[in-house]
């Protein structure tokens, strides 16, 4: 809600309480109240144009934020399909995600929705307290007058009109004080923000395994073109006689790289 608009609902909510006031009190009193009950009504209907004036103003403004959410979270699949066809490409795998592909899209979502939650409770908290920043720049000042007429009262000060002074500010400000001490209590996100922290967790390791696994992908299918290359070999091989029974090691033989890496387990240099 803006400044201007929580002044006017204020300021609306001040005159229906003291209109309601007024009424009562002409009712005790035994006066006419149709002029008062007339503005009553006004007041009322002023109030709740600027409600829903209010209101819609805040749909409107939330129905963009999640429109914005969705077109960042959009962005975020993208640049995580590029993310990941940059890493299959610097290890010289063939495999690689399509432009649109939409695997990361639900995790990018994840993470700007939550985004939204924790932008909105903030929000929130700060105009909650902003109404307070007045009463507080009072509240100080009158602090330094009570303890500046506090001290002229220490220094021997028993004036009238100091006492009188000092009476009055001490019950400013223990009204302020009591102001101040309604705003309502700082809005607690750290849940939110912990929800977020993993969203954002949960979007990075997805995209991390997509590598591993596009990349082991890759291998599989270098694999399987090899195995089938030895299969036509042999076949033709024993098709055509160029050998007799025997394994298939009777037509190639593991070179020294491929038998050192099934051997040991380790990468050869």
């Amino acid at each position: 809600m803006s400044e201007a608009t929580q002044t006017v609902i204020d300021s609306l909510s001040v005159q229906i309480a003291s209109t309601k006031a007024d009424i009562d009190a002409a009712l005790i009193a035994g006066n006419a109240t149709a002029t008062l009950r007339k503005r009553l009504s006004t007041l009322e209907t002023d109030l709740a144009t600027a409600q829903a004036r209010h209101e819609a103003s805040h749909a409107d403004a939330h129905a963009a934020a999640v429109s914005a959410a969705e077109d960042t979270a959009i962005s975020m699949a993208r640049s995580a399909n590029e993310h990941v066809n940059s890493a299959l490409a610097s290890m010289g795998a063939e495999l690689r995600l399509d432009a649109d592909d939409q695997r990361f899209l639900a995790g990018a979502r994840g993470v700007t929705h939550r985004q939204l939650a924790v932008h909105e409770i903030e929000g929130k908290h700060a105009s909650a307290h902003a109404k307070f920043d007045a009463v507080h720049e009072q509240l100080a000042k009158i602090t330094a007058k009570h303890a500046e007429l506090l001290a002229a009262r220490h220094a021997g000060d028993q004036s009238d009109k100091t006492a009188a002074a000092l009476y009055a500010v001490a019950q400013d400000k223990a009204q302020l004080e009591s102001i101040a001490g309604s705003a309502p209590a700082p809005v607690n996100a750290v849940t939110d923000r912990q929800f977020l922290a993993n969203a954002i967790a949960d979007f990075s390791k997805q995209r991390s395994d997509a590598i591993l696994s596009l990349a082991r992908e890759d291998i599989a299918r270098v694999e399987n073109a090899y195995i089938e290359r030895v299969r036509e070999l042999d076949h033709y091989a024993r098709s055509n006689r160029l050998i007799n029974g025997g394994s298939v090691f009777s037509v190639i033989k593991l070179g020294e790289r491929l038998s050192y890496l099934l051997r040991t387990g380790s990468i050869p240099a």
